[in-house]
């Protein structure tokens, strides 16, 4: 036992080299992502960065803006060796089960810390703050029990209640508990005291706006394809309403706040396949409505029976998914929350699923999307992992059975219907995810 009675953590074999992990989306990569790549590798001494990134659909709930292959090939040539694809039934899941994948997923590829970025003005306190309050959350002791429900009896949603217990009773935490970057990290932690996991938390400061200036320029972008249409949580719906070059020249605003080679990615894959939204959506989900009972409904993960009930009396009605996400906000549930909602009713992953893929002990899988030169010693060594590596989606059969099989085959599914958004809007035509090439990228 280690002194405050928690159990020792779960120690892993030597590893086969130095491996530092990053938890991203990259959505879309920007100089804030360069920066925190670039002092991962300073900080630690890795041998391999190692990222885990969302596949195409992400933590909001909502596709992701551009591929996972053109989002994995920005962040190999901009500073990392090895990316591999955190499963649909994490990556678009609450914060808790998002960390708890991903640092599952860090601790079997042979991760010994991971490195993620934290507001300036909380960054020196997080290592003394962020054990206490995980061990908070996890406990959850009466004190803390008792102001969640005087919260949530207010009409509070569930993270501001929470975020009130919690700095209730550790006051000097309120600050790592009102910022975004550090209240992730704070899950990632809270993740890796819960499933005894030797990873070791390392805080980098943030630079610049990052996401905020990348995302002013894409709303930019798309106001150009649909000037009538208001701009939404993730960066608004989009048709072809202008000629192509011109909406692209728009993108060069992106230029001081992106690196140049993750730009070059996004203007060569605009109108081929970026963007896709969850407008795109829409025709789907009304199918799904039409075609499931409210129980059926109800099983989806994060939906449940009250908001079952309101969709369901929606079935006959004619919308696009941001609309009817606006119709559906309420004071206690999140746009975050419903967005998810709808997506796994999309895409049929129940509340059953999701909860057994996050019980299993290690990742069933591995899915690489890409590599560099740097990661050949350690794929060489890929039998001292714990888990299987899939490269090539064709072959998963061979290796993964029963269970794990059947989560890879959901995953593919909904990695699948994203190539089909994208072709159906741009009607350029990808690779299946059984065609996909092992890409690696030289140094």
């Amino acid at each position: 036992m280690e002194p405050n009675g928690r159990p020792h953590v779960r120690r892993r074999k030597e590893p086969i080299m130095k491996i530092t992990g990053i938890i991203a989306e990259f959505n879309p990569f920007h100089n804030g992502h360069a920066h925190l790549l670039k002092k991962a590798r300073e900080l630690t001494g890795a041998d391999l960065i190692l990222v885990v990134m969302s596949g195409d659909f992400v933590q909001r709930g909502t596709p992701a803006l551009l591929s996972k292959y053109a989002r994995a090939e920005t962040a190999l040539l901009c500073g990392a060796d090895l990316v591999a694809e955190l499963p649909v039934f994490c990556a678009a899941a609450s914060a808790e089960y998002f960390a708890e994948g991903a640092v599952r997923l860090l601790a079997d590829l042979g991760a010994d810390c991971f490195v993620f970025g934290c507001e300036p003005e909380i960054c020196a306190d997080f290592p003394a703050l962020a054990a206490p309050l995980a061990d908070l959350l996890l406990e959850e002791p009466p004190a803390y029990r008792a102001a969640l429900r005087s919260g949530l009896s207010a009409g509070l949603p569930f993270p501001a209640a929470r975020r009130n217990a919690a700095a209730a009773l550790i006051p000097e935490g309120a600050g790592l508990l009102d910022a975004p970057n550090s209240l992730l990290g704070l899950e990632y932690v809270k993740a890796c005291r819960k499933r005894e996991l030797a990873l070791r938390p390392v805080a980098v400061e943030r630079i610049g706006k990052g996401y905020h200036e990348t995302a002013s320029a894409l709303r930019a972008f798309l106001s150009k394809m649909e000037p009538e249409a208001p701009a939404c949580r993730y960066f608004g719906p989009v048709r072809e309403t202008v000629p192509q070059e011109n909406a692209v020249q728009v993108l060069e605003a992106l230029s001081g706040s992106m690196p140049e080679r993750a730009l070059a990615i996004l203007k060569r894959e605009a109108f081929r396949t970026f963007p896709v939204t969850e407008n795109d959506l829409s025709l789907l989900l009304s199918f799904q409505l039409l075609n499931c009972s409210p129980s059926d409904l109800a099983g989806c993960a994060d939906v449940g029976a009250e908001l079952a009930a309101r969709l369901f009396a929606r079935r006959f009605s004619c919308f696009r998914t941001t609309d009817l996400l606006q119709s559906l906000k309420t004071k206690e549930v999140t746009y975050t929350r419903l967005s998810r909602a709808l997506l796994h009713i999309v895409l049929q992953i129940s509340q059953e699923t999701q909860n057994s893929f996050r019980a299993l002990k290690h990742s069933p899988y591995t899915r690489i999307l890409g590599m560099t030169e740097a990661a050949r010693p350690y794929l060489k060594a890929a039998s001292l992992i714990p888990v299987p590596l899939i490269r090539q989606p064709a072959r998963a059969e061979k290796v993964l059975s029963g269970a794990a099989l059947d989560f890879f085959r959901q995953d593919i599914a909904a990695a699948e219907l994203y190539r089909r958004l994208s072709w159906e809007r741009y009607g350029v035509e990808q690779p299946s995810e059984y065609e996909r090439r092992f890409p690696v990228i030289p140094l």
